[in-house]
């Protein structure tokens, strides 16, 4: 019988730390053995599901196959450059809102770390990337192309990830979005549109998130697909071969 992968997460008691504890608790194939969160926080020290909540990063990630990561920039490169010297070198990062010296950074982490880095990990967005892409190379270049970003209104950063990537997709298809509108509402977890207009007619991309678990399911594939991969930079495509 194969051992499971010992899982830690970054960002322990989160909305996506608790659906990925959630999530793991379902797996045979995965045990929950470190759960991290800052220090100072009330929980340290009480059940986060099988092990206590805890801020040591370091003996974290000596027990670690691989960490998920759903915190903030700093504590997310803090862990990839800590990984150079602990016994896990494998990280999966859902955190977004990163600034271009922190994307940076992580990137040149990955020359030392297996690295998967998604602003969502969820199956139906990474397929709308490859359709956007695909549709953006097919219409004219005078076409408007536009993305709507809604989330919950405790999300911190707009656009958000996701929204950035449709945005490179768009781009990887030729087109440039003329705007990127970000909308924070009540507890909507994710909607994410692309529409591509001319005088004519609109084609409109739709994903809809409707249960946080789809990205906590996701990232959990990443991780267990991750475990055993070279280092190097990855992303959701990577992991589902798209």
């Amino acid at each position: 019988m194969v051992a499971p992968v010992k899982i830690g997460i970054l960002g322990a008691a989160g909305r996506m730390g608790r659906a990925l504890r959630t999530e793991i608790a379902k797996h045979t194939d995965a045990e929950l053995v470190a759960a991290l969160v800052a220090p100072g926080t009330k929980l340290l020290g009480t059940d986060a599901g099988g092990v206590a909540f805890t801020s040591n990063m370091r003996s974290a990630l000596g027990i670690c196959d691989v960490l998920i990561d759903f915190s903030n920039p700093k504590a997310a490169i803090d862990a990839a450059l800590m990984m150079f010297d602990t016994s896990c070198r494998t990280l999966i990062t859902g955190t977004t809102g990163y600034s271009a010296t922190e994307e940076k950074a992580l990137e040149q982490a990955a020359s030392a770390i297996t690295l998967v880095k998604s602003g969502n990990f969820s199956i139906g967005i990474c397929v709308l990337e490859n359709l956007v892409t695909k549709a953006a190379a097919a219409i004219p270049k005078d076409w408007d192309v536009d993305i709507l970003d809604i989330h919950h209104n405790q999300k911190k950063d707009a656009p958000s990830g996701t929204a950035l990537m449709l945005g490179r997709a768009l781009e990887a298809g030729g087109q440039k979005p003329s705007d990127i509108v970000s909308l924070r509402r009540g507890g909507v977890i994710g909607e994410h549109s692309v529409f591509l207009s001319s005088e004519m007619e609109t084609l409109t991309l739709t994903h809809t998130a409707l249960d946080r678990a789809v990205f906590a399911k996701g990232a959990l594939t990443a991780a267990l697909w991750a475990v055993g991969q070279d280092k190097g930079l990855y992303d959701m495509g990577d992991v589902l071969g798209l």
